[in-house]
C-alpha cells in the first residue's frame, strides 16, 4: 500500500502543481478505484480525510511558489477561504453519519459538473473593474463548495477552477495559484471535522504527503515551460478523464450496474467530452475571431 500511495501522490502532486484541479481529485478518484479493484479496506470517510491531509501538504509547497510568482489573487483568497473553512467543518461533521454510497454518488455528480464547467468555452467579458467584484456571490459560492468539500473531501476544490475562470476571468495560472491557497484553507475545516472519528490512515497519508510535496514542486516548475493554451487543454482532458472514471466506478461499485451498460455509458460520456473539448471550443473560437 505504501508503494501504491507514493506513486499516486507523486503523479497527483505533479498534476496539482501544473493545473491545480488535478491533485486532490485524482487522489480521491484513484483511492476509490483502487479500493474497489483490490478490495482494500478504505471507506469514503477515510478517503476524504486522506485527501484533506494530502492537499494540506501539497498546497503549502505549491502555494508558496505561486505566491512568490504573484499569481495569487488576495481578495479572492479572503472571500473564498474563510467561508470555506467554516462550512467545510460543519459539513465534515455531518458527513460522518452518511452512507459511503451516498458520499461516492455526491463525488461522482460534482466531478461531472466540474468537468462540464471546465470544458465549456467562456463567452463573458473580463471582470476588470474594482466595483464589479461580486462579494456576495463569492461568499455564497465559497460556502457551497466548502460544504461539498466537507462531505467528499478537498477534491471539491476542483469546483473553484471553473468559478475562477468563468466568474472572475482569471488566467489559468492565476486560477491555479489562487486555487491552491483556497484549497489549502478548505482542507483545514474538513480535517477538523474528522479528528473525532477513526478516519485517519497514516499508512496512506504519510507516503501520499511526502510524494505529493515533491510532485507539487515539480509541477509548479513545469508550468513555466508550458503555454497557457496547453495548460487549458491539459486541464480539460484531466477533468474529463476523471469524470468518466469516477462515474463508471460509482455505477459498478455502488449501483452494481452490469459491464455492458458500464461500457456504453463510459463511451457515451467520453464522446460527449471529446466533442465539448475539441468540437465546441474550436467552433466558438472561429465565431469569436
Amino acid at each position: 500500500m505504501w508503494i501504491i500511495a507514493f506513486l499516486i501522490g507523486l503523479f497527483s502532486g505533479i498534476i496539482s502543481g501544473m493545473v491545480s484541479v488535478g491533485g486532490s481529485i485524482i487522489v480521491t478518484s484513484m483511492l476509490i478505484l483502487i479500493s474497489a479493484v483490490f478490495q482494500l479496506k478504505l471507506d469514503m470517510k477515510q478517503i476524504v480525510t486522506t485527501t484533506a491531509f494530502y492537499t494540506l501538504f501539497t498546497t503549502i509547497s505549491g502555494a508558496i511558489y505561486f505566491w512568490l510568482q504573484k499569481l495569487v489573487v488576495n481578495k479572492i483568497v479572503l472571500y473564498f477561504g474563510i467561508p470555506a473553512v467554516i462550512s467545510s467543518f460543519i459539513s465534515s461533521l455531518m458527513a460522518n453519519s452518511f452512507n459511503d454510497n451516498v458520499l461516492q454518488g455526491i463525488f461522482a455528480f460534482f466531478a461531472l459538473l466540474a468537468a462540464v464547467a471546465i470544458v465549456l468555452p467562456s463567452r463573458g467579458k473580463e471582470l476588470d473593474a474594482e466595483s464589479k467584484f461580486p462579494y456576495f456571490t463569492a461568499i455564497f459560492l465559497s460556502i457551497i463548495v466548502g460544504a461539498v468539500g466537507g462531505m467528499i473531501g478537498v477534491a471539491a476544490g476542483f469546483l473553484y477552477m471553473p468559478i475562477f475562470l468563468r466568474l472572475f476571468r482569471l488566467t489559468v495560472r492565476q486560477a491555479v495559484g489562487t486555487g491552491m491557497v483556497v484549497g489549502g484553507m478548505l482542507c483545514v475545516g474538513t480535517i477538523l471535522g474528522k479528528l473525532s472519528g477513526e478516519y485517519i490512515r497514516m499508512d496512506v497519508i504519510v507516503p501520499l504527503g511526502i510524494s505529493g510535496v515533491i510532485g507539487a514542486v515539480i509541477g509548479g516548475k513545469l508550468t513555466a515551460l508550458i503555454s497557457e493554451k496547453s495548460l487549458s487543454l491539459l486541464m480539460c482532458l484531466i477533468m474529463a478523464a476523471i469524470a468518466v472514471q469516477t462515474i463508471t466506478v460509482f455505477l459498478a461499485d455502488s449501483l452494481m450496474i452490469s459491464m455492458p451498460v458500464l461500457i456504453v455509458v463510459a463511451l457515451a460520456i467520453t464522446v460527449a467530452f471529446v466533442w465539448l473539448i475539441f468540437g465546441l471550443n474550436k467552433k466558438y473560437v472561429r465565431t469569436k475571431t
